[in-house]
């Protein structure tokens, strides 16, 4: 049975052609043992000196050849290590950020809830004693303050102490509301600080503190 000759396209044609154009060139660069051999002989130079110069330069032919070996293999190895660094990296971090932003929206969800208590606080002052209406005061600037909930605790808590307002009942409501959310407030920032000091330590640990700037991770996470 007659073999099927072997076909290539246009492009094939000419790759093989550049092959075989650059392994002609490589072939007639070298120069063949047997010159080599006659220029010794034509310096005076021993067929033996010139097979342990031809040996040595052989020698470091091969010893050339590995030291790209190695390198090549350290590069790889070197590229390889990068990459899982940036997946280990990418797994911690991701994890912990989402924990951080979680706790923000919680500590601004929480921020929100007490703002929306600031109408029935002003409503409130317009119906209540001089004495009263100035603690009220108090109140109200610290809700309105970024930070203030350390006033405003100690405002409610001398509120809650009037007598005056231990009989009204929607007003007493409303403190007690307004303390609630104090007491969220304290307790989400504290989550957040906790979320945000876990994530800190993960972005400055080593290995992941040289991959955290290539994947876009914050060096730290923000104040709450």
């Amino acid at each position: 049975m007659k073999t099927m000759e072997k076909r290539f396209d246009q492009h094939e044609a000419e790759q093989v052609l550049r092959e075989a154009v650059r392994l002609q060139q490589e072939h007639e660069a070298g120069i063949p043992q047997q010159v080599l051999e006659q220029s010794a002989a034509e310096l005076d130079i021993s067929p033996e000196q010139l097979r342990e110069a031809i040996r040595r330069v052989e020698q470091e032919r091969a010893r050339r050849a590995r030291l790209r070996r190695h390198l090549l293999l350290a590069l790889a190895v070197a590229v390889m290590l990068m990459l899982l660094n940036l997946l280990y990296g990418h797994f911690a971090l991701s994890g912990a950020w989402a924990e951080v932003q979680l706790r923000k929206a919680q500590v601004e969800n929480v921020v929100q809830r007490r703002q929306a208590l600031i109408p029935r606080l002003e409503s409130l002052m317009q119906r209540v004693n001089d004495a009263q209406r100035e603690r009220l005061q108090l109140v109200l600037d610290a809700l309105r303050q970024t930070g203030g909930e350390p006033s405003a605790r100690s405002a409610l808590e001398s509120l809650l102490r009037d007598p005056t307002l231990q009989s009204d009942r929607l007003a007493l409501a409303l403190m007690y509301e307004i303390a609630g959310a104090e007491n969220r407030i304290a307790v989400e920032r504290m989550r957040y600080l906790e979320a945000a000091a876990r994530y800190n330590r993960i972005a400055r640990r080593f290995p992941i503190v040289l991959a955290r700037p290539l994947l876009g991770y914050p060096a730290q996470a923000p104040p709450p």
